[in-house]
């Protein structure tokens, strides 16, 4: 049972906000400290909720009133977000959900002892019982805080936002765009079979997948040119699936041979 006193101290730093139906209500994370802008929220079914990230780096993790500062199972997760710089209309990282149904949904920072300190949010918390008030004295006493084991995000849209540079003029750029990276994973096959007094020997380039990569920032339109990061490393992590492939067609060639 909680006492009235540490619920009253609680009831300072709680930020209300609601929202109706098809609407966007903006939260922002880590403006001022570490706490979520609002944090006490109402929402009807279909609202997006925009999380938009101030320095230095946040997470919106998805928990449970009953485990705060730990992932709940299956729920949203937007990664770690670093930024150096303030969030503005045109140029801000971003991390979107939508409310799918009117159950309480619970929320924190997953950086050190953030959510222990009161970086926490819930979204249509009841008013007794099981309160945002109520949640957030758990999460004081929670132990260390955990993240989800992926390393993109989960269960929302995030957006991230392009550093601001100095244009040639000295003004600030603003203004971001986002590029979906990939990359084809192709490899030459050599099969060698004895069948018999024969050897039969094949190769062959193949291609196996397209795959999706990352989604990655591009600088801000200055005029200048952008680039992108490579992918060579997350193409040699696909391409470790290319031995399972080209068993497969080792087996299809022997098949085929066996029927000369």
């Amino acid at each position: 049972m909680f006492s009235s006193t540490a619920l009253v101290a609680l009831a300072a730093v709680v930020a209300t906000a609601s929202a109706q139906a098809g609407t966007l209500l903006k939260v922002t994370v880590g403006k001022g400290g570490n706490i979520y802008i609002p944090n006490d929220i109402k929402a009807e079914i279909g609202t997006n909720i925009e999380f938009s990230f101030f320095p230095q780096n946040h997470t919106v993790t998805e928990s449970s009133f009953k485990d705060p500062c730990h992932p709940l199972e299956n729920g949203f997760f937007s990664t770690f977000v670093p930024t150096s710089f303030a969030p503005s209309s045109t140029n801000a990282s971003t991390f979107t959900i939508t409310v799918k149904d009117k159950k309480p949904i619970w929320l924190y920072c997953g950086q050190g002892k953030h959510c222990q300190t009161g970086m926490v949010a819930a979204i249509n918390a009841p008013a007794s019982g099981n309160t945002f008030e109520a949640f957030s004295l758990l999460a004081k006493n929670a132990t260390a805080s955990t993240s989800p084991p992926v390393a993109a995000a989960v269960g929302g849209i995030l957006k991230i936002a392009a550093a601001p540079s100095g244009s040639a003029s000295g003004s600030a750029a603003t203004g971001f765009t986002t590029k979906t990276v990939q990359t084809t994973v192709t490899a030459v096959i050599t099969t060698v079979i004895t069948t018999g007094a024969s050897t039969y020997t094949s190769t062959y380039p193949s291609t196996y997948a397209t795959v999706q990569i990352e989604t990655v920032p591009l600088a801000a339109n200055t005029g200048g040119s952008t680039s992108t990061p490579s992918s060579s490393s997350s193409a040699g992590a696909a391409a470790a699936t290319l031995a399972a492939h080209g068993g497969m067609a080792g087996a299809i060639l022997f098949a085929g041979l066996a029927m000369l």
